[in-house]
């Protein structure tokens, strides 16, 4: 039988759900698949901290 999630855990699955939808409207709004714009946007902080 499976545990059930505490509250505290249905509350970070709901955090991290409202984030990917914010994630996702920012990636179609420059054109880009999610997957796309979290990489880019990883190339982009990895440079920044590079320089």
């Amino acid at each position: 039988m499976a545990a059930r999630k505490t509250k505290d855990e249905l509350i970070r699955a709901r955090v991290s759900q409202e984030e990917k939808r914010v994630l996702f409207e920012a990636a179609h709004k420059c054109g880009m698949t999610l997957s796309d714009f979290l990489r880019v946007t990883a190339e982009k902080a990895a440079r920044k901290v590079a320089a």
